[in-house]
């Protein structure tokens, strides 16, 4: 069925939108590489290699090391190293859920629901990065957090960790005594001094989210910027935040690869979101072949174009989008109606990442500019690429 489907999706391809042909065979290509551990095992080595040539691994993070010793790994077996941790989505929920606690609240659900109206709030003033964090609530109890700031925010997760772990220690304390009382009773307990069963998951409160993040943004650059190999399917559920602090990252069996001339195109096109040069932005779209149309035929206005980029590489931006000829275009509206004709591989690899990490700096309330995160990254691979260009050359 898998084979089927992809065949039949060349074949319209082929038919109909021929200038997408290279970006089927490259999803061809990626699915059938995660149905191969042995492909797998090969990008863990590799990834890892290129990780410990940055200084970053062991250091930052962790990679599994393939357990191959028997020989047991094959086409659809992997053994791999075990990273114990607390994945990074429980380490996300539970942030939230003890600031929820420290607020007052019952539970995280109605923290997360204020914080994503105020993330779309966020997002509609132009998005980026913010202050982070609990600032973005509102209402009487967090209003403190909006008036002082980012400071404020920081409190606030801080004391809601350091109420977590108090209470824990009283548990525990509490529980000492209740075997104390039980020994020289002989079992009979009044119900105060019975043990407190508290149920739950390892308290996460020792981890320094704001840190984990900036780790995982940095690493990915890495990636794909200087290596042009990269885990493309980084989500939450798929990293670890270890006891020591470090990052595991997990699953390398979707790996994205870049050519050099790819690479260079990005590390350009975050160079230039960076830097808000809206022309060079949409030059590099214009000239690498994307195409797009709407309701009222081909999309060529730099503005459009340079928005396009900035979902892909920078931001979650749902500001008006100001148009060459200086009128204002709602951008939801207009993105309801586009239809994109023709997307380099490049654009295609590159936004899945950037959107898998603004997406996850969005979900714990840590809005981010990737652009700005991975700026010195591009320039020093440009310089790289051109040093090597002139020693070719001489």
């Amino acid at each position: 069925m898998f084979d089927a489907d992809l065949n039949n999706l060349e074949i319209v391809t082929k038919l109909f939108v021929p200038e997408n042909r290279e970006l089927v065979k490259a999803l061809r290509e990626r699915h059938e590489n995660e149905l191969d551990f042995r492909i797998e095992a090969d990008n863990l080595r590799e990834c890892t290699q290129n990780m410990q040539v940055h200084g970053v691994e062991p250091s930052l993070v962790r990679i599994p090391r393939v357990m191959n010793e028997t020989g047991i790994c094959t086409q659809h077996v992997l053994v791999m190293e075990y990273l114990r941790g607390t994945s990074l989505a429980e380490a996300i929920e539970q942030e939230q859920n003890r600031i929820a606690n420290a607020l007052g609240k019952k539970d995280g659900e109605e923290l997360r629901s204020i914080l994503a109206k105020r993330m779309r709030e966020h997002f509609e003033n132009g998005g980026g990065a913010g202050s982070g964090g609990m600032e973005l609530l509102g209402g009487k109890k967090a209003k403190f957090a909006q008036a002082v700031g980012p400071l404020a925010a920081r409190m606030l997760r801080s004391y809601a960790g350091v109420k977590e772990r108090f209470e824990n220690m009283t548990t525990r304390a509490h529980n000492v005594g209740a075997i104390l009382v039980r020994g020289v009773t002989g079992g009979i307990v009044r119900p105060e001094h019975r043990p407190i069963n508290r149920q739950g998951k390892a308290s996460t409160a020792h981890i320094n989210l704001g840190r984990v993040l900036k780790t995982l943004v940095h690493v990915h650059g890495l990636q794909m910027l200087k290596d042009g190999v990269y885990n493309a399917d980084p989500h939450p559920g798929n990293i670890v935040v270890m006891e020591d602090g470090k990052l595991g990252l997990l699953d390398y069996g979707m790996v994205g690869r870049l050519s050099a001339e790819s690479r260079e195109t990005v590390a350009k096109t975050v160079v230039a979101l960076s830097r808000k040069d809206k022309k060079e932005a949409a030059r590099l779209y214009r000239d690498a072949g994307y195409k797009a149309t709407s309701w009222d035929g081909e999309i060529i206005d730099d503005g459009i174009l340079h928005r396009f980029a900035t979902f892909h590489l920078d931001k979650i931006d749902l500001s008006p989008v100001t148009l060459e000829n200086g009128e204002k275009a709602d951008i939801l509206r207009l993105l309801r109606s586009v239809r994109e004709r023709a997307v380099p591989v490049w654009v295609e690899e590159a936004r899945r990442l950037g959107g898998l990490l603004m997406g996850v700096s969005a979900q714990a309330a840590r809005p981010i500019s990737l652009a700005k995160e991975w700026e010195a990254i591009a320039t020093t691979s440009l310089r790289n690429s051109k040093e090597k260009r002139r020693r070719v050359g001489s």
